[in-house]
């Protein structure tokens, strides 16, 4: 956070609650502060000091702002804002990957690698529950972040064969679920995720331009309908130096 930014203030006044009004101070702090990095964000205590509060509206800000991606949280070490590296967090919509790291203002961009219908593997088939010779959309994606490679995505789709996106008209929406849901009316509400690190294949690291089993970051997801229609899958691999995904849990 940078010394010589404008100090904004709380209005007691205001019917707003507290820590909204921190959250939206601190956001637009952060917004000014772009482009520095590797300094911790303000602690908490710095916090409760500075908008003479308590500790929990606070921590219900430095909770919301860790949520929306914002900043990221690592232990014994403190608050960072996410300027480098990409923190996916918890609510992130399916499909919004490239529009959210864009509204954190990085340098994000999607390209088409292929569109094709293809024969589902064996695997696939047992995923999906599906037949051998039961044509799926592939759509391979890769995401970019200030020019280098950062996600590979291959999504598979059960949908009707006249949908038919092309590569440029998928890279102007971001996302194939835009256009599914435009197009076909057929809305994919729901993503189960299975998450587990891996070493990267040769096609893996040929795409991302890493080594041969580098450590990669995987994510699986089935995708359902609204009405619990499992609809496809998708394997996303994530460079794992240039990725982290924060959650939260609860007791």
């Amino acid at each position: 956070m940078t010394r010589n930014a404008l100090k904004l203030t709380i209005d007691r006044q205001s019917g707003v609650p507290l820590y909204k009004q921190i959250k939206e101070i601190l956001i637009k702090e952060l917004q000014a502060a772009a482009g520095e990095t590797g300094r911790p964000f303000s602690t908490e205590h710095e916090l409760v000091e500075r908008f003479r509060v308590s500790r929990a509206p606070v921590r219900q800000a430095l909770k919301e702002l860790a949520n929306e991606g914002y900043v990221y949280r690592e232990r014994a070490k403190g608050t960072f804002p996410v300027q480098e590296m990409p923190v996916r967090p918890p609510g992130l919509e399916l499909g919004g990957l490239v529009g959210f790291l864009r509204d954190q203002g990085m340098d994000c961009k999607s390209k088409i690698l292929s569109v094709d219908w293809v024969l589902p593997t064996e695997n696939l088939c047992e995923i999906l529950r599906i037949e051998p010779d039961d044509n799926v959309l592939r759509i391979s994606r890769l995401i970019m972040l200030k020019g280098k490679p950062l996600v590979w995505a291959q999504t598979y789709l059960l949908v009707p064969e006249d949908f038919q996106p092309g590569k440029r008209e998928l890279e102007e929406a971001e996302s194939v679920f835009v256009l599914l849901e435009r197009e076909q009316g057929i809305l994919i509400s729901r993503g189960d995720h299975q998450i587990y690190a891996s070493g990267a294949s040769q096609m893996v690291a040929e795409v991302l331009d890493i080594e041969d089993r580098d450590p990669v970051l995987i994510t699986e997801t089935k995708l359902y309908t609204r009405n619990d229609r499992l609809i496809g899958w998708r394997k996303a691999v994530h460079i794992a130096d240039d990725y982290k995904l924060s959650f939260s849990v609860n007791r």
